[in-house]
Order: structure tokens, then C-alpha cells, then sequence
């Protein structure tokens, strides 16, 4: 057998950390909105693309520089504004380099794939099969006993958590950067002994629930180049990148390119500062990529089916639907989520390091695909992205900043505990020194601010958060208000 992507598998094809808040339910709500049309109206014009672009960008102030990539079959129009930083007069161009942050995901789910694909792995396979030879006896197991599978790194039903509890949080501007090989096999060393002294309390079944996890996706990056005899950087260069022809795609920028990269902003209420580039070691395959939109453009193409490249048979294996999800909104791929629109199934992925946001929708049915970049963080252009797609979906426009008020430690204390928004679909809220947090099934934690002592509100997405009754020192159940709806949420604890 020819190995892969050599001979004839060499040429390239011709033209190429998550979302936060309650973002499935948002994005939910604008699908079903698209659905009210039997068929979608003409793409925007590259003039009102930039339009919207410049509004999000000078009134909006919620981007220093946008890029916006629509794909239709064989033609890809690239779209920019802005510029790549607030101190800097130089424009975002085409080549211009953004973190896309999660949507790496979508290519370590690619180069899982094509290895399945090549008899490399199974996606049955267990973890532990491709761990260092020092840790092969280690059971990486979830709390029925079964191993945790490369398809369960993959679909985030591993019962990982997000994020490793011994992450070094020194730096939390650049939280990955210190996080090695050997603090992640420490991780897994620890989880194994734990899991076996308290009948596996730390873990959550597989299969049960989703469970959104950087570090699986991190995992699952560095097994891989192990499994190939390789590290996960170089092996995603030979099998990915380099096939598909993307040659401004890189997991650490060398200094060369360094001109072309544009700055990380976050936004601080209404006023948008300079943000630290994120670097990553071991974790990479959860979020590392840095990518112009030419080629992130290429690579949506290539995704979309729009053009043949030796990856097809990968997408389409990654495009298929192993798990429920974010029940029941989002069906699971490999990496990709998938979404009802019109009667179609697009498949999606966002992005968000400390100073970038993106998103990627992918159309295969029409051959079509958007990438919008914007190199700030905070207010994710899912809305702009979704919009692009199907024009019957409006721009939901910014989340403006509102007034907190204080509220005492010992009724938000109140607040704390589990809740049921939906099936599979769980908040989590916290006290955490005197403020109150939530955390989504499948998203970032977020701050919640009050309103007053029972209404609360976040920063990273519109919505009010309304507690009710209280017995025995604890909330009953809250109410949340987004899009013009409100769902009912029991404490479950």
C-alpha cells in the first residue's frame, strides 16, 4: 500500500480554549429562524459583507480586524476590514494571521480520520494503547470500567473535564504555554489512582452526558503522534496541511512570519486592549492553529466537498453523527457539530483563545461554507457567520455592557448549585470568592453579574438569569431569558 498522501496523494489542491456562554441555545434559536424559508436568498455582496464587517468593527467596537470567507463550490471571496491591532495602521489583508482557536479541533478530528481511514487506528481503540511505555499498564477507564476510547476523546464523551486540575494557572493571559508532556501523563497518572480509590466519582459515564474537553482534544492530538511514530505538530503538517495546500497554517509561528500575524484583543466592557498570543505544548490539538482566511478559506472548501483533495473520504468520516451532543440541539461528528438548517445538515465549529474569536460553518449539500475571523475576544461572530449561510437569519448584533450591582456573599450563596435546562443540557453555578460563576454542559465558565438580588445577567452573551424561590437556603430553580424566550430550570442537587 502506498502510505499515505505520497505519489499520487502529493499534489495539493489548487485555490484554501469554546464558544462561551449560553451559546447552543442562541445559536438554536437563530437556526430555527432560517428554517422559516423553503430556500435561501442570494449571499451578500462583498460591499455589504465589508459593511457589516466595518459596523461590528467602528460602531460596534467589538473587533479591531474581521475577515469574513464565503465559499461557493469553486469560488472563495474573501472579505476584510480593519486593522491587525488597535496601535497599528497596517490592514487586514487576506494572508493576515488569526488564532482560530477550537476549530483546530476540526483538523485533529481530520488526522484522525485519515488514519482510520489508512488502518493506522481504530476509533474503538483505547487510549492507553498509545501511552509512553511507562504508563502502558495505566487504565484509562471511565466509572463503568470501559476504556476511554479515541472516539470518545473525539466526540467529548470521554468524561474528561474541560481543563486538567493541574493546569499551572500563573499566567492565565496564556494558560496552555507551560503545559507539557509530563504534567499531562502526571494528570493521567493521578486520575487513574483517584478513579480507583473513590469507585469512580471523578468521572461521568460515557455516553450520559457531553462533556466539552480541551484536554481530550489534547489528548487525543499528542496519542496520535504517538501512534504514528511522530509528534502531533509534524504529523498534522504531513497529513493535513501540507495535502491540502495550506501554507500559512502554523501551530507556532516562526519568527519569519511574524509580520503577517494580527494581534489578540478582549474586551474589557466597552473598551477593546491588547491581549497575549496564546502558545501551546502538548494540548495543541485543542486549539493552536494560526491561519490566514486564504487558508482556513481552502481548508472550508476542502470540507465542504466543493473540490477533491486526498482528504475527502477523511471529512466524510469525521462529518458523520456519533453522538447526540448537546442533546437536543447539536448532534456530535468528529469535532464538528452538526445543525438542522432548512432541511439540510450544515456542520459548524467555533473558536475563542484570549484575544480571537472565529466560527466555521460548513454547507456540503450546496457545496458551500463561511469563515469569519476576528481578531478580538469576547462576542463570538456566530451571528455574522450564520447570517453569511443563510441570509433569512438576521445579524444579531452586539451585547452591550450592563450596569452590576452588588449583592452580599451569603445570598448568592443561595444560588449555587446544579440545574436542568434542558435534556443533557446541565448549568452548573458557583461561588467563587464572593462572585458567582455558571458553566454550561459543553461551554467555558462565565461570570454572572447582578441586576439586582435575584436577576443576573453575563458579558459574553445576552441573556437575564432570574432566581426564585428559596427553601432551605437554596434556589428551587432560575429562569433564563434569551432571544425572545424563557425556559424553566429545576436545581437538580
Amino acid at each position: 500500500m502506498t502510505k499515505p498522501h505520497e505519489s499520487q496523494h502529493q499534489t495539493a489542491i489548487a485555490r484554501t480554549h469554546g464558544g462561551v456562554g449560553f451559546a447552543a441555545l442562541a445559536l438554536a434559536a437563530l437556526i430555527s429562524m432560517g428554517g422559516q424559508t423553503a430556500s435561501a436568498q442570494t449571499t451578500p455582496t462583498d460591499e455589504r459583507i465589508r459593511e457589516i464587517l466595518v459596523k461590528r468593527i467602528d460602531e460596534e467596537k467589538r473587533a479591531v480586524g474581521m475577515a469574513a470567507v464565503v465559499v461557493q463550490g469553486e469560488q472563495v471571496r474573501i472579505v476584510t476590514a480593519g486593522h491587525t491591532a488597535l496601535d497599528k495602521a497596517t490592514a487586514v489583508t487576506p494572508d493576515t494571521l488569526f488564532e482560530i482557536g477550537s476549530i483546530t479541533k476540526t483538523f485533529t478530528a481530520l488526522l484522525l480520520a485519515d488514519m482510520v481511514n489508512w488502518g493506522e487506528v481504530k476509533l474503538d481503540d483505547p487510549v492507553e494503547k498509545y501511552l509512553p511505555q511507562g504508563l502502558r499498564g495505566l487504565k484509562l477507564r471511565d466509572h463503568t470500567g470501559a476504556p476511554i476510547r479515541l472516539v470518545d476523546l473525539a466526540t467529548h464523551r470521554s468524561g474528561l473535564p474541560r481543563l486538567p486540575d493541574n493546569m499551572p494557572y500563573g499566567t492565565r493571559a496564556d494558560p496552555y504555554a507551560d503545559y507539557r508532556e509530563q504534567e499531562l501523563l502526571q494528570y493521567l497518572k493521578r486520575r487513574e489512582e483517584l478513579t480507583a480509590s473513590d469507585g469512580g466519582k471523578t468521572t461521568r459515564k460515557r455516553d450520559e452526558r457531553y462533556e466539552y474537553s480541551n484536554l481530550g482534544f489534547g489528548l487525543l492530538g499528542y496519542v496520535l503522534g504517538r501512534a504514528a511514530g511522530s509528534s502531533y505538530p509534524d504529523l498534522l503538517q504531513k497529513r493535513v496541511l501540507t495535502p491540502l495546500g495550506l501554507t500559512a497554517s502554523w501551530l507556532d509561528l516562526p519568527r519569519s512570519e511574524e509580520v503577517r500575524y494580527s494581534h489578540g484583543h478582549y474586551i474589557d466592557g466597552d473598551t477593546l486592549k491588547r491581549a497575549r498570543h496564546w502558545r501551546f505544548d502538548v494540548l495543541a490539538g485543542a486549539g493552536a492553529l494560526m491561519m490566514s482566511a486564504r487558508d482556513i478559506g481552502r481548508y472550508a472548501q476542502a470540507a465542504s466537498g466543493a473540490v477533491d483533495t486526498p482528504l475527502r473520504d477523511a471529512f466524510k468520516l469525521a462529518q458523520r453523527k456519533y453522538g447526540d451532543g448537546m442533546a437536543p440541539m447539536n448532534p456530535q461528528g468528529l469535532a464538528w457539530l452538526l445543525a438542522p438548517l432548512n432541511g439540510r445538515t450544515v456542520f459548524n465549529h467555533g473558536g475563542m483563545t484570549g484575544g480571537f474569536t472565529s466560527s466555521l460553518w460548513v454547507d456540503p449539500e450546496r457545496k458551500a461554507a463561511i469563515v469569519v475571523l476576528s481578531n478580538a475576544a469576547g462576542q463570538t461572530p456566530d451571528d455574522i457567520a450564520l447570517h453569511l449561510l443563510e441570509p433569512t437569519i438576521p445579524i444579531k448584533g452586539v451585547v452591550r455592557p450592563q450596569t452590576a450591582v452588588s449583592v452580599d456573599a451569603k445570598t448568592l450563596a443561595q444560588y449555587a448549585g446544579n440545574y436542568r435546562l434542558a435534556p443533557g443540557f446541565d448549568v452548573v453555578v458557583r461561588l467563587r470568592d464572593g462572585r458567582l460563576f455558571a458553566q454550561a454542559t459543553g461551554q467555558n465558565e462565565f461570570e454572572l453579574f447582578a441586576k439586582s438580588p435575584t436577576a443576573f445577567f453575563a458579558r459574553v452573551t445576552e441573556f437575564e438569569m432570574v432566581f426564585g424561590e428559596v427553601k432551605d437556603g437554596k434556589a428551587v430553580s432560575f429562569a433564563l431569558t434569551q432571544g425572545g424566550r424563557t425556559r424553566t430550570a429545576p436545581r437538580i442537587d
